[in-house]
């Protein structure tokens, strides 16, 4: 299945283009609408993607039956299920519409199942990034930075201010993924995400 516009859209705000249509160029000529729905968008490379029709109770070894086999086989890896709820699992075996792998979480069906390939690989990413992102912006981070306590020209940090340090090199390592996936530098050097910083 094709990129969706709210996943190009995503993909260009984690590498820093911006979401400006079209109609905004001659304030911001950076070309890169093109290049994301027009080069990257059908060009990134994908494989089946189908739906099992069989649940996953508990974590551990399981059969579950896909609607579609085609290119499946011992050691595919595959991505299964979307969201907080993906996990990547390999293989085992193939047996008819069965596929034998060694699953972490449990899957309600119907639950939708990808071989990794460029197209799934980006859709777990970005649902990372959003996660981070989101992560950047929470009052978790916000209460984390900043002086604790300020006395007889003693300056004191919350000890969690690392949580923001620590997010941010997250988030930047996904971009960077995500930049390597489909081959399209980060704006602005990796600068995409402003920097909080405490005076």
């Amino acid at each position: 299945m094709a990129l969706s516009d709210s996943e190009i859209q995503s993909l260009r705000r984690h590498l820093g283009y911006g979401n400006i249509s079209v109609g905004g160029y001659p304030y911001t000529p950076d070309g890169f609408l093109e290049l994301f729905s027009q080069v990257v968008a059908p060009n990134l490379q994908t494989a089946l993607e189908t739906t099992a029709t069989t649940s996953v109770a508990a974590a551990g070894v399981t059969a579950i039956t896909l609607a579609s086999v085609t290119g499946i086989a011992a050691y595919t890896r595959l991505v299964i299920d979307v969201g907080d709820d993906a996990e990547i699992v390999t293989v085992r075996s193939v047996s008819g519409s069965a596929v034998t792998a060694t699953f972490a979480k449990a899957h309600t069906q119907p639950y939708p199942v990808a071989i990794e390939s460029g197209t799934a690989v980006l859709r777990t990413l970005l649902h990372s990034a959003d996660a981070a992102y989101d992560r950047l912006r929470s009052s978790s981070i916000t209460k984390t930075a900043g002086l604790k306590q300020l006395g007889k020209g003693e300056i004191e940090w919350f000890e969690g201010g690392y949580v923001l340090r620590d997010t941010l090199a997250h988030y930047r390592s996904i971009q960077q993924q995500i930049s390597d996936l489909v081959r399209v530098s980060i704006a602005g050097g990796g600068e995409a995400v402003s920097l909080l910083e405490a005076y």
